[in-house]
């Protein structure tokens, strides 16, 4: 078993890391606002939602979560408090939740559950008992959107082997991760892959949509409804 990264220790160098490690594809902003932008197109044009990105770490999409909706509600959770920190000081206007025992008191409020990047670091004998609580966070008709690294894409599993806070990742197949929430009765709307282009190359980003069934992005995500 792989020992579990604290990502408390790399609170404040993570941007930094994130940044070195990908250079020469760009500035990594890029990669939260293009995330944003495919959840606004696969919820649509709706207002009020109440939105939770779970496994928020230092907020760095929070503000592009922000303009999914008019008129919507913020909230991050994350289980490393130095990163919340960061999060809560960088992010005023979102609602930064700190403990388990305080996100358990938002059951069935959330009308949005954003995940990016963060089952890959969830030990796998708790993949199911997570899923499990995070349902119960969505309203009855609430959705949740899902981005996860792709095993297949090379560049994808070199950045993952190179990166220090991936020591602990366990890669998942976009099958896997389908067939985890779907038999915790989540229904999936839609999936396909992404980040085909690096942020240098983001003027080719129209061709995705005819891409998106190759299993060959950088990243793939999935749409389930509760």
């Amino acid at each position: 078993m792989k020992e579990k990264v604290n990502f408390d220790n790399y609170s404040n160098e993570y941007n930094d890391i994130m940044q070195e490690q990908h250079k020469m594809f760009g500035d990594v902003s890029y990669y939260s606002e293009y995330k944003a932008k495919i959840t606004k197109d696969l919820v649509g044009n709706k207002k009020n939602l109440k939105i939770l990105e779970f496994g928020c770490g230092i907020g760095r999409n929070l503000s592009y979560l922000a303009e999914i909706s008019e008129y919507c509600e913020v909230y991050g959770y994350d289980i490393s408090p130095e990163s919340l920190k960061i999060a809560e000081r960088e992010n005023p206007n979102a609602h930064i939740i700190t403990s388990e025992q305080e996100l358990e008191e938002y059951s069935e409020s959330f009308d949005l559950i954003f995940i990016a990047g963060v089952y890959h670091h969830i030990a796998v004998g708790l993949r199911e008992s997570i899923t499990t609580n995070i349902r119960k966070l969505l309203k009855d008709d609430g959705k949740l959107v899902i981005f996860e690294h792709n095993p297949y894409n090379p560049v994808t599993r070199h950045l993952v082997n190179t990166c220090e806070f991936d020591a602990d990742a366990v890669l998942l197949e976009k099958s896997e991760l389908i067939k985890l929430f779907v038999d915790n009765n989540f229904t999936k709307r839609s999936d396909g892959y992404a980040l085909f282009f690096p942020p240098k190359l983001k003027k080719l980003n129209f061709l995705e949509k005819y891409l998106k069934r190759l299993p060959l992005g950088g990243q793939y995500y999935v749409l389930f409804d509760k």
